[in-house]
């Protein structure tokens, strides 16, 4: 019995019609930009040695793995970055820094059962690699928010810097795991949870009066003023200084409305190493777009070097700019009667080349051609014979 023949799996699904378009205007916006700006295309295999992940921040659990036909552990691609590391680290050696790379492919991770979250996400994003420093964060981050204010007009962009966190929380004696718990405390802006947790060390230093006061360090310039007020040491007073430089750079460019400071944005802190950041859009309840600075993943390949970039989420996009899904309408349906199938084809190409959408209709009889025009709600029917007759359906409007 082919129980599942007629389902799709958990965290997939299907697109359909409107779509499928809101997806491709959307990925064709992104990859014309990022090719304007320099940036050049890489396509990764969908497959990949399991190795290539295994000690990237990604959970075992999220990856689908498959067996090859010699016995060798595979995964379905679950992030982008790490494939390009090896690319660049393999058959790009040698470039002459900076490398701008981008990507327009999708990514697999198995979500929490019973989140709604697809395990398929088609993401468009940019690597820029081999440059550090505060210009080559600039240029990323200017990169991120161009990209996403071209797909997403309403839009909130947060940054923040890892930096401050793991120096407040390298001062704390607490266990790998306890440490993990307050990030994911803090990640989460869950108050209570990391007042909680920190009660017991009694915050007598200024590190932990910090970490406590972390998740509320979300806003405008006051930020930075409050985050330096706090600083414990000179570590944390300059990664403070550079997030303000930055800041007031992307300020200086425009995008100050758009944009909040985020001490408390502290995810996956194995893997970024300075400035993060997320995008946001009106209609979509997740970040649509994620980066920031990752300068210790290239070692891993044995080449070691800088690197920035971001991805964003197309699908979310698409979905959230989407204005219904229901099957794309034509404008006009023609219908010929016989011995005119020759002027009915010339006369839909003429249509088209004037920007309306068109269909041949299928049907024997002008009575039938009308009744589907009337359930598809097109509202214009051309009638060719020894000439065109324009039919306009009231009712279809």
């Amino acid at each position: 019995m082919a129980k599942y023949r007629n389902v799709t799996p958990d965290g997939a699904y299907d697109l359909l019609f409107k779509e499928c378009e809101a997806r491709r205007n959307v990925e064709t916006k992104l990859v014309a930009l990022f090719r304007s700006h320099g940036f050049s295309e890489v396509v990764t295999p969908s497959l990949e040695f399991y190795d290539v992940f295994r000690d990237s921040t990604m959970e075992e659990e999220t990856m689908y793995k498959l067996i090859d036909a010699r016995g060798r552990i595979l995964a379905l691609r679950p992030d982008n970055t790490t494939p390009i590391a090896r690319v660049a680290s393999t058959k790009l050696k040698g470039f002459a820094p900076p490398l701008r790379l981008f990507y327009n492919q999708n990514v697999f991770r198995i979500s929490p059962s019973m989140s709604g979250r697809r395990d398929e996400i088609a993401q468009c994003g940019v690597e820029l690699i081999g440059v550090g420093g505060e210009r080559a964060d600039i240029d990323a981050i200017s990169m991120a928010i161009t990209a996403l204010s071209s797909v997403a007009p309403n839009f909130r962009f947060e940054i923040g810097h890892v930096g401050f966190f793991k120096t407040l929380i390298d001062d704390l004696p607490v266990s790998v795991e306890v440490k993990e718990r307050i990030r994911g405390y803090i990640d989460s802006k869950s108050y209570a949870s990391i007042s909680s947790l920190l009660a017991p060390y009694g915050c007598e230093s200024a590190a932990c009066r910090a970490l406590t006061e972390l998740p509320h360090l979300f806003g405008g310039d006051e930020v930075l003023e409050r985050a330096l007020e706090i600083a414990p040491n000179e570590q944390s007073i300059a990664t403070i200084r550079y997030l303000k430089a930055i800041y007031d750079t992307l300020c200086d460019l425009g995008w100050k409305e758009h944009i909040m400071i985020d001490l408390g944005l502290v995810q996956s802190i194995d893997y970024y190493t300075g400035v993060v950041f997320k995008g946001y859009m009106h209609g979509s309840g997740e970040p649509v777009l994620f980066g920031g600075r990752y300068d210790d993943l290239y070692g891993k390949f044995g080449s070691p070097m800088p690197a920035t970039g971001f991805a964003l989420n197309v699908d979310a996009i698409a979905r959230a700019g989407m204005a219904d899904n229901k099957s794309d309408r034509a404008d006009v349906l023609v219908f010929y009667e016989k011995g005119h199938g020759k002027a009915a084809f010339a006369h839909v190409e003429a249509l088209i080349a004037s920007g309306l959408v068109c269909e041949r209709s299928v049907f024997d009889t002008p009575e039938e051609s009308v009744d589907y025009a009337r359930k598809k709600g097109i509202s214009r029917i051309d009638i060719v014979t020894e000439s065109v007759t324009t039919q306009i359906l009231e009712a279809a409007k």
